[in-house]
């Protein structure tokens, strides 16, 4: 399909930003699929199209199995290292499915990135001095908006990046049951043909420790139900992502409305927040539960946040949070435990 003009005017602005390489493209700290595979897509078009070289570079963990898979499996080109301390030896740095200011990424403050590609919620103001920023709240996935300059450029992706995109799209959306437009499924339908079925099922049946087990079964016990609503405080959690996985979890019970799970991490306190489809917007939640110096963001059904504890104390900050949530939920008392 022909790009319109629009589209042609977007790249040729993208091209430009982006200047005579190596572009330093970065994401958020303890990246998903969708950020990973973003990552990815944004080199390959900057290769195959101009002849521009970059360097994808990561902070953080990647320690879910599913997503360490995808790294090892279809997006090894990803490095794991601290940010440079001299950026003179790049042409553009990048960021992918996060933006300056977001609190989610390493990117110093007093540093302007020259492009930003991203899909969450809210625009932030850091956003006003960066000379290329393509941010779709309304988009499933950061991939689907990757997907068009792929298709602008006319690049044809191996089956690797198709799988990784696939993959970024499905978990961020839910199979599509979240936060989609038309592009999410025409994107996901187009790459069904593309993609490696053998790799898709390593990433999807990734092998899982017994930490894994026993942290699940500690946060359903911790869990609590009100009529509408569930609250999961998970303590000292082994991976950032795990009140991400259980709030995944939790938000299928059938009389949930809305999820908030927290845990501990490296001195963060972690937490993502998930609602039903005609239920609150999780985006516009998360900001009202999680104040300043404390970071969030999201969009539709799910979103996500993080509080460096500094010296704060962890108890007292988690029943604030937990108060606000059930608070705005509409929420009293105590509720019940799963058992």
């Amino acid at each position: 399909m022909a790009a319109n003009s629009s589209e042609q005017n977007r790249l040729e602005q993208l091209r430009e930003t982006a200047g005579a390489g190596p572009v330093l493209i970065l994401t958020h700290a303890n990246p998903d699929p969708d950020a990973l595979a973003s990552g990815k897509a944004l080199a390959t078009l900057l290769q195959s199209a101009w002849n521009v070289p970059s360097q994808l570079l990561y902070q953080g963990l990647v320690l879910r199995a599913e997503n360490r898979a995808l790294l090892n499996l279809l997006t090894p080109e990803w490095q794991y290292g601290s940010m440079p301390a001299d950026l003179s030896g790049y042409s553009a740095v990048a960021l992918v499915d996060t933006q300056p200011g977001a609190g989610n990424n390493r990117l110093p403050e007093n540093i302007i990135p020259q492009i930003v590609i991203d899909h969450h919620h809210p625009l932030r103001d850091a956003l006003i001095p960066v000379p290329f920023a393509d941010v779709q709240p309304e988009k499933g996935a950061a991939v689907t908006l990757l997907a068009t300059y792929l298709e602008a450029a006319g690049i044809d992706i191996d089956s690797d990046l198709a799988t990784a995109m696939f993959y970024g799209l499905k978990t961020d959306t839910r199979g599509l049951s979240r936060g989609t437009t038309a592009a999410d499924i025409s994107l996901y339908l187009g790459l069904l043909e593309q993609i490696d079925h053998s790799k898709l099922v390593q990433i999807e049946q990734a092998g899982l420790p017994q930490e894994y087990f026993q942290a699940f079964s500690r946060g359903l016990q911790a869990a609590r139900i009100h009529e509408h609503s569930i609250v999961a405080n998970l303590g000292f959690v082994h991976y950032p992502d795990l009140p991400a996985e259980m709030a995944d979890l939790l938000i299928r019970m059938d009389k949930a409305r809305a999820v908030l799970c927290l845990g501990i991490h490296d001195q963060k306190l972690y937490l993502s927040i998930r609602t039903k489809p005609m239920s609150r917007d999780a985006g516009l939640l998360v900001q009202e539960i999680v104040i300043p110096p404390g970071k969030a963001g999201g969009h539709g059904t799910m979103a996500g946040g993080q509080i460096a504890l500094a010296g704060q104390d962890a108890g007292r900050l988690e029943n604030e949070i937990i108060g606000r949530f059930l608070q705005l939920m509409g929420e009293k008392g105590a509720g019940e435990s799963l058992s």
